[in-house]
């Protein structure tokens, strides 16, 4: 492995900034000056910088599902939300990639690998980013055509790889766009281009990772197939061990911190196990008299209809939702997915 990898691995410093490190001479190999970046380094080797020694961790490969109106870092900005109450204090070198504005929600990846990192952020890189877009009004299929063709932006032309109509709410539209570019300000510039302000802005994958199994504010590991086409897609090559990924394993996923409590005022543990009360009704057979038996007396209750005052005659009273055909336009209900268009319908 080359020096200026295995000290960014360590957490020492990015990539670049080792390489600034090795030749200013402060970095030492088994008790060596190496002022040459390139230099191969092994395992066993005794790696120090500024005569602290320099331990190579795994690299962190996470996936991240950001709530809206959180920013997306990791240190502490007073009391604005950001991502740090979700992951708590996190690892050295952990970084946000693909970071969203602070009122778009959807999936980031957090990593230790900068080199990853760095190919994925940069302009004209190739890992394809699906967002759901709300957008107001009735967007037609000229407006369709018009997204598919590009627009220019802050001196960056946006050309999607594919844009198409997913629902309608009656009011606004709901698209799914499919671009290679980590910015979601270039996609809020869509909706300038054809008149239909972006209302709402939902990355629901980037590459092949998805946000499934996730909530709000929830994370897990990357598995070894969504690494491997993650570095592929980035033209990085497939994911190798040696050079200290992390293998999938399933970590517990941090909670959305809430400090409130279950239903019922307390947990599940804090609820004794007791026995229920055998007092109630006696089983087995009723005695003898307690009731009689055969026809009831009619001489108590007065024939004929009852009094027409209580609960009226006919079918009861209807839901809200009208019986019928939907009228024309309605769109199917949403699913249980989290973010993007499938959860549009019942916000309001």
């Amino acid at each position: 492995m080359r020096l200026q990898k295995y000290l960014s691995q360590s957490g020492i410093a990015s990539r670049r900034r080792a390489e600034e490190l090795i030749a200013s001479g402060v970095v030492t190999v088994n008790g060596l000056v190496v002022k040459v970046p390139g230099t191969v380094v092994k395992e066993r080797d005794r790696v120090e910088v500024e005569g602290t020694r320099a331990l190579r961790v795994d690299s962190i490969y996470r996936v991240l599902l950001k709530p809206r109106e959180c920013l997306s870092t990791l240190g502490v900005m007073g009391d604005r939300q950001t991502l740090r109450r979700y992951v708590g204090n996190p690892e050295p070198g952990l970084a946000v990639v693909a970071p969203l504005d602070y009122p778009a929600e959807g999936v980031v990846l957090l990593t230790t690998d900068g080199e990853l990192a760095a190919a994925v952020s940069k302009r004209g890189q190739k890992v394809p980013m699906t967002y759901h877009l709300k957008l107001q009004g009735q967007v037609g299929e000229a407006d369709i055509d018009r997204l598919t063709r590009g627009w220019h932006w802050e001196n960056v032309d946006v050309r999607p790889l594919s844009v198409s109509a997913l629902a309608t709410t009656g009011k606004n539209t709901w698209i799914e766009m499919v671009v290679a570019e980590s910015r979601p300000r270039a996609l809020k510039a869509a909706g300038d281009i054809i008149r239909h302000s972006v209302l709402k802005i939902s990355r629901v994958r980037l590459g092949s990772i998805s946000f499934e199994g996730l909530k709000m504010g929830e994370w897990r590991d990357l598995s070894k197939g969504e690494l491997a086409d993650l570095r592929q897609k980035a033209g990085l090559g497939k994911a190798d061990n040696s050079d200290g990924i992390t293998p999938a394993v399933t970590r517990p996923i941090a909670p959305r911190p809430s400090g409130g409590r279950s239903a019922g005022g307390r947990s599940p543990e804090a609820r004794p196990d007791r026995a229920r009360p055998t007092g109630g009704r006696p089983s087995g057979p009723r005695p003898p008299g307690a009731r009689p038996s055969g026809p009831r007396p009619t001489g108590d209750r007065p024939s004929g209809p009852g009094p027409t005052g209580g609960r009226p005659s006919g079918p009861g009273p209807t839901s809200g939702r009208p019986s019928g055909p939907r009228p024309p336009g309605h769109t199917a209900k949403p699913g249980r997915s989290r973010i993007g268009w499938a959860t549009g319908g019942r916000r309001k």
